[in-house]
């Protein structure tokens, strides 16, 4: 048998919230637990591969491959799928307004979750310093040190002047969640990337310990965002009577397995998001 259960928008949230706090709990035990050794006990423990490679960058929220990293490209994938999903959905069942719009959100969250996923910004960093160097004629650019993020925000304006229409055309509410999520994202990955490009340049240390919790935050801002915009996702669909025959959350539990004598009871579950038969 299957019984299926649709996800609740707070429970995503819960869920999620949690397990950034889990993440960020660990990134901080280990910045703080590095600092010490290296501050107060000056162990050469701290340079081992073991230490780098099971502490330090496991779970560095700066790090690249790491647990936070693929914490924050799930999430980033997660929302492209329940976008491709609602843009599907009006599709076929002939609610044909701003589909497009969705899936085109869509492809752009798979676009950031590879680009979490592999850095593909960091490859713009060089480039965009020198040209905006050459551009302003001063070598210390100061909030704009980093610049990846200047051709990222010219290319993501224009894309939100063609989907203004659209973001108005959503409930009141929905419309505030999204603008909020998009506000929290944006401060971490823009804001406290120009600060911590500040940072860089007029200090030029990015060992210590205040750039480590200034880029600690910057992430968790960016998570934080991701998360209430998938909170934001579901509640919409929750909200909307032309998707109340959209499923998030497939759990398939068969009762007669879990009542068979075995050591332990069977129960599989199935992350997707499908139409509801």
């Amino acid at each position: 048998m299957k019984s299926f259960y649709k996800l609740k928008s707070y429970m995503a949230l819960r869920f999620l919230i949690l397990a950034l706090l889990a993440l960020l709990v660990l990134n901080l035990a280990s910045i703080f637990i590095e600092y010490y050794l290296n501050e107060y006990t000056h162990s050469s423990i701290t340079a081992t591969y073991t230490f780098k490679r099971y502490v330090t960058e496991l779970f560095n929220f700066d790090g690249e491959r790491n647990l936070p990293t693929y914490f924050s490209t799930m999430n980033l994938l997660i929302s492209a799928v329940i976008l491709f999903a609602i843009g599907r959905h009006l599709k076929r069942s002939h609610h044909l307004t701003y589909h497009k719009q969705w899936f085109l959100m869509g492809w752009i969250f798979v676009w950031l979750g590879v680009d979490e996923l592999i850095s593909i910004h960091e490859l713009l960093v060089k480039p965009s310093r020198s040209f905006l160097k050459t551009s302003l004629q001063q070598d210390n650019l100061g909030l704009l040190n980093f610049g990846w993020f200047v051709p990222y925000i010219l290319l993501f304006g224009l894309i939100g002047l063609y989907l203004v229409k659209f973001v108005l055309s959503l409930p009141r509410k929905t419309l505030v969640n999204f603008v909020a999520a998009g506000a929290i994202f944006l401060f971490g990955a823009v804001g406290m990337e120009m600060v911590g490009g500040l940072f860089i340049a007029n200090q030029g240390d990015g060992f210590s310990l205040a750039y480590k919790l200034l880029t600690s935050f910057e992430e968790m801002l960016e998570m934080l965002g991701i998360i209430f915009f998938i909170y934001s996702l579901v509640r919409y669909i929750e909200t909307q009577q032309e998707l109340k025959d959209l499923a998030i959350v497939a759990i398939y539990v068969n009762p007669e397995e879990e009542k068979a004598p075995a050591p332990v009871a069977r129960q599989e579950e199935a992350l997707a998001i499908a139409d509801a038969s």
